[in-house]
Order: structure tokens, then sequence, then C-alpha cells
């Protein structure tokens, strides 16, 4: 009969408490099977606790991974970076100038300006006549690139396969006929801090790099200042991917 009373009290407070504590006063008899019930009762939810806190432990253990600093970047590849954004021509200095979270959100009337590789040198007369209205030369002329040219350029610098729409550059004249843009003014400036900046800290995970550029403000107003901005990009043999440029708060 004890045994039997014993399996109905299991099964009664499993049922009613769903594996909490119960208080049931069965008389002095059944004080083992109190003692039982409790007993199984305080295990099952030190089991519950042990879980849950392993659960935690590995949650935490991710974030850390996910959300690590990373390597700091050596002094050297800060001057690698410095003159590969800075030197004219090489095609990334317009990067650092509007602010963007992703390639997507870049316009590119507002990156490029007068990129070496980009420039078409070679115009037939027919061509400068449809162009400029005349095949002579002027060295203030707009600078000619050609939109297949410029697609292989996003898809360089960025990763991105598209084809810039002339609505989306309102800065550029375009030319439906060869299918090429005009670009006459640069839209990083003649003149800017920017030019004499550099990176002066950075982190770096595997290929992907985070970097604060510093513009040289030495000697300039407060009205032409440039402020810090981070930058990040992912290096990919000898050239690099942008990713961002974080503007900062002066």
């Amino acid at each position: 009969m004890k045994i039997k009373n014993t399996l109905l009290l299991l099964a009664t407070a499993m049922t009613i408490t769903g594996c909490s504590s119960v208080s049931i006063n069965l008389g002095s008899d059944n004080s083992e099977t109190q003692d039982d019930v409790a007993t199984f009762s305080a295990t099952t939810e030190n089991d519950s606790e042990d879980v849950e806190t392993q659960d935690d432990t590995a949650s935490e253990e991710t974030n850390t991974e996910a959300t690590g600093e990373g390597e700091a970047v050596s002094d050297a590849e800060l001057k690698e970076f410095t003159n590969m954004f800075i030197i004219g021509g090489s095609g990334y200095f317009g990067f650092l100038n509007p602010e963007y979270s992703s390639p997507e959100e870049i316009k590119w009337d507002e990156v490029i300006g007068c990129v070496d590789e980009l420039q078409e040198r070679k115009l037939s007369d027919e061509e400068r006549k449809e162009l400029f209205g005349t095949t002579e030369e002027d060295p203030m002329e707009p600078w000619v690139v050609k939109n297949e040219n410029l697609t292989k350029f996003i898809k360089k610098k960025t990763g991105l396969d598209i084809k810039v729409d002339a609505k989306d550059v309102p800065r550029w004249e375009y030319n439906e006929k060869y299918d090429v843009f005009l670009i006459s003014d640069n839209p990083c400036g003649q003149d800017s801090p920017m030019y004499d900046g550099k990176f002066v800290s950075g982190t770096k995970n595997g290929n992907l790099y985070e970097l604060t550029f510093q513009p040289n403000n030495e000697s300039w107003d407060e009205e032409t200042k440039q402020p810090d901005r981070v930058i990040t990009f992912e290096k990919s043999g000898d050239d690099i991917v942008i990713k961002s440029n974080k503007i900062l708060k002066q």
C-alpha cells in the first residue's frame, strides 16, 4: 500500500505543479514519500538552472566572438593605405568624402571626379564633334567616361554589378549615342584638408579593415575643416573593396 501511495503522490505532484515543489500533509507514515517528492522537485529545478546557465554562457561566448575588436593595424599598413587613397588618380580618394553605410548608398557623381583610369583619351573627330561641337582639343573640356568602363570600375572598387543611370548622376552630362558621361567638375574640390590627411588608427579581422582617416586641418579655417571618418573595406590582393564610410562628429 505504501508503494501505491508513493506512485499516486508522484503522479499527482507532477501533473498539478509541473515539477514545482508541493506541500502535502499525509501524516507521519508518509514522511519518506514527502522527502522523495521534495528531492525530485529540487533536482529537476537545479537541472533546469544548469541548462539555462550553459545556454547563457554559450550565447555570451558567441557574442564575444562576433563583436571582437580585432587586431590593431600596424603603422606600416596605415601608411600603405594612406598612399593608396591619397595619391592622385588612384580612384579611392573620392570614397572618403560622402557618407554611406553600404556601397548601394553611394552617389557616384559625389565620389568620382577626375579618375585617371576612367578618362577616355582617344576620341575620333566624329566623337569630338558630337560631344563638344568641334574637333579641336581644349584642355578645359570635360572628361569623357564610357559607361561600360564606369561599370567595371564600380565592380572592382565595391563589388557592385551595376550600370549607372544618367538620372542618378545630376552633376554629369550624358550622351546616349556613345553611352558616355561628360565629367566637368571634381566633387572632391581642388584643395581641401582631406588631401593632406592620413589614416591614424584601425583594426582588422582577417581581410576586413576598419580605419580612421584624419584630415590635416592645421592650416584651415573652421568652415573648411573636415571631421575624421571611419572607412571600412576588404583587402583583395593588391586592391581593396569599399564597404562603408562613417563621418564622425567634430
